[in-house]
């Protein structure tokens, strides 16, 4: 009696083990049949940087200002005192539009659109020092308590990625209209060029 139970037993489990792995070869391995990914993979920061070339808008404003992290003003070309405004100037120029034209960094104040809160991409504006002071720098998240997280230049004497916190934010703004469509239309252009 206990050799068949057994006996029942080992049957069972050799079953239970071999029905899935007949299961799994009766039919083609249909899973692994397209392996090509559903969008371009950079395989560097430059091929990053060269893929987030071709995306318009606000996007852009934050793509091109992470293509300088760790750069400083020299190495930018822009004047080595007070130089976030002109970062944020140099990254809107950059991605095919026009900034403030200011080294201030609050004549960020009445550039675009004002929004109620943080959104990536979006120019943010802080109280810094004095009340004619400032900083400015390009939304890239925020954290677990809603403080920005900003690619800006000036920070540290480069361009780097920091979290500051809300309560010195001035405004946040998104870049107008029109310099989000002489963006798009540069990232146009630039596709088509790299494509002929």
């Amino acid at each position: 009696m206990k050799r068949s139970i057994a006996l029942v037993a080992v049957c069972s489990l050799v079953a239970g083990f071999a029905v899935p792995a007949i299961a799994a070869s009766a039919r083609p391995n249909e899973r692994f049949a397209n392996i090509e990914p559903l969008e371009p993979m950079a395989r560097s920061r430059t091929d990053a940087v060269e893929l987030a070339a071709q995306v318009p808008g606000a996007a852009g404003v934050l793509l091109e200002a992470l293509r300088y992290r760790g750069a400083t003003a020299r190495q930018l070309g822009l004047p080595s005192q007070l130089w976030c405004a002109d970062f944020m100037n140099f990254v809107l120029r950059k991605a095919g539009a026009n900034g403030t034209h200011s080294r201030a960094a609050r004549s960020f104040l009445k550039f675009g659109k004002r929004l109620d809160g943080p959104r990536v991409g979006a120019i943010a504006i802080f109280a810094r020092g004095g009340p004619n002071s400032g900083h400015v720098g390009v939304v890239r998240g925020t954290d677990g308590d809603g403080n920005p997280i900003i690619v800006s230049g000036n920070h540290g004497n480069a361009v780097r990625q920091a979290t500051y916190p809300k309560g010195r934010v001035l405004a946040y703004v998104m870049p107008p209209h029109y310099v989000l469509e002489d963006m798009a239309d540069a990232a146009r252009k630039a596709a088509a060029d790299t494509a002929k």
